[in-house]
């Protein structure tokens, strides 16, 4: 004989939930005094971070000029980073100069790794995309989430993100030589890789 049916237990509405830690990490370069000086990349920070700060974001770390150093800018993405758990809201932002250097590896399809450009880039060297995958994104775990914005020249793919939204055809496409996280990573940028902002 057939078991009558049992209404089971309805589950309550699935409630949003607040991220657990809201971390930043603003950068901004004039690189005053060069012959490549640019204006307004540190107002941004100064105008984010406000923004940022009335979001709910009780942990934000700024460089600025002479602070923005290849290794406070890296040693900054690991302090990101560090510790991250699932439902934490990460936040990068870099504003200055960006850049091109020749793929060594392979793994661009336009033969090119895209970079952001230090204040000491002239003795330390800049800082390719595979450098801020490594530090910013595959440390992430699931759920976490990491919202980024280069505003600077050649950032399209700056994070090298599998996923790329076409505005002219508005649909998306998968990247030749994808890489996934495991975190919900956004990059939010200036121009494409081969354009300058």
């Amino acid at each position: 004989m057939a078991q009558p049916y049992q209404q089971q237990p309805v589950a309550a509405p699935v409630q949003a939930t607040a991220p657990e830690r809201r971390r930043a990490l603003l950068i901004g370069i004039n690189y005053v005094g060069t012959r490549f000086e640019l204006q307004g990349c540190v107002n941004d920070t100064t105008r984010l971070k406000s923004l940022l700060e009335r979001q709910g974001f009780t942990e934000i770390t700024v460089l600025t000029e002479a602070s923005a150093t290849r290794k406070n800018i890296l040693d900054a993405c690991r302090w990101l980073v560090g510790g991250a758990q699932p439902r934490d809201a990460l936040f990068f932002h870099f504003s200055g100069h960006g850049s091109q250097v020749e793929d060594e590896d392979g793994d661009e399809e336009d033969g090119f790794d895209e970079t952001i450009v230090p204040y000491d880039h002239s003795k330390s060297g800049q800082i390719v995309d595979e450098e801020l995958w490594k530090c910013l994104v595959e440390p992430l775990p699931e759920g976490a989430r990491l919202t980024s914005i280069m505003d600077c020249c050649h950032s399209g793919t700056g994070r090298d993100l599998p996923w790329q939204y076409e505005t002219r055809t508005k649909s998306w496409k998968l990247e030749a030589l994808p890489a996934f996280a495991r975190a919900d990573v956004q990059l939010f940028s200036a121009c494409g890789d081969s354009q300058t902002a």
